[in-house]
């Protein structure tokens, strides 16, 4: 994962929240709150690599 994968994701995220507040059609909510899970599940490993890292 790079951080031009978290860029796109975030920009996604934002897309999916506008259509939301343009429509109020909460299937856009949905996805956001799926891209927001996956950012979470990444920022976790990164940060447990980390962790590795710094105990060697």
């Amino acid at each position: 994962m790079t951080l031009f994968q978290v860029n796109e994701w975030l920009d996604e995220y934002n897309d999916y929240m506008l259509l939301y507040r343009m429509f109020g059609d909460q299937t856009y909510v949905n996805e956001a709150d799926e891209i927001m899970k996956s950012m979470e599940r990444y920022v976790s490993k990164m940060l447990m690599l980390e962790k590795c890292k710094l105990t060697l």
